[in-house]
């Protein structure tokens, strides 16, 4: 009993440590520390620097059904990093993984210059999705996603609608900064002799732990066996709130699903889809 006491103690001094480091949430600090799930939300409770940190949530927002199908990438302000203030931006849809890299300013050199460091990060994908700003319809950078076979695919400048994706993983990257750099005493900005080490562990701790209540972190999801080919027949409810046969599922994530029929893809809330019983 008393190994077993100290084993625990040994544990969650382990767990304050980790939690300290990287600021990951409760199922992951349980799961990598072997503690109970009680035990690490009690750690986080006691971080002063973790109570006012947004959950990662999901929408139903077109993704791909495999790694590196369709990315949206977007360039972001953060003031703890000036001079380099702006981060650009990349997540896969499929397993969430972020990629940021720090730039002076949003042209297409730094759009490029990013691009292929996600593409050494994730592999090349079929597709990503932008805004209209300007470094992203510039012909050098048309040319770029044409030389690697990638289609591009622009939204409205500045609108988030259609980018809620890396707009949400925009919020939590610079709120996991932020985060990390309360912690080392740095407010209103990180020195620049730090930031690379503290850019990489926000993406670390991103990246290689479970988010929310996520069981896999995006890194194993993104490495993963992918989606279903022939999934089961299911039903869904359309616009006008009747429900259509001939459906399959393909894909399921948190609150959505894909579905397929004749070579379509749907994405769907998981309360607009059932089994097809018939």
């Amino acid at each position: 009993k008393a190994d077993a006491a100290a084993k625990g103690v040994w544990t969650l001094k382990e767990a304050r440590q980790l939690h300290e480091s990287l600021h990951i949430g409760a199922k992951a600090l349980a799961k990598r520390c072997r503690i109970s799930t009680v035990d690490a939300k009690h750690v986080i409770a006691t971080c002063p620097h973790c109570q006012k940190s947004p959950l990662w949530s999901s929408g139903v927002n077109p993704r791909g059904l495999k790694a590196s199908e369709i990315w949206q990438t977007d360039f972001t302000q953060c003031q703890l990093l000036k001079p380099r203030a702006w981060l650009a931006v990349t997540v896969d849809t499929y397993s969430g993984m972020i990629v940021a890299t720090q730039h002076l300013k949003t042209d297409s050199k730094a759009t490029i210059q990013h691009w292929l460091t996600a593409m050494a990060w994730l592999g090349v994908p079929k597709q990503i999705k932008t805004d209209n700003g300007p470094n992203f319809i510039s012909k050098v950078v048309q040319a770029f996603a044409s030389k690697w076979n990638i289609a591009l695919v622009h939204g409205i400048p500045y609108n988030s609608t259609g980018q809620a994706i890396v707009e949400r993983a925009n919020q939590t990257l610079k709120t996991k900064l932020e985060v990390l750099a309360k912690a080392e005493g740095f407010t209103n900005a990180i020195p620049p002799g730090d930031q690379a080490r503290m850019l990489a562990t926000a993406l670390l701790a991103l990246n290689q732990f479970p988010r929310g209540d996520e069981t896999n972190s995006p890194a194993q999801r993104h490495w993963a066996t992918r989606a279903l080919e022939e999934g089961p027949q299911v039903v869904i409810k359309n616009e006008l709130g009747e429900w259509e046969q001939g459906w399959k599922l393909v894909l399921t994530g948190r609150g959505y699903a894909a579905v397929k029929k004749d070579g379509d893809i749907k994405w769907c809330p998981l309360k607009s889809i059932k089994p097809d019983l018939h």
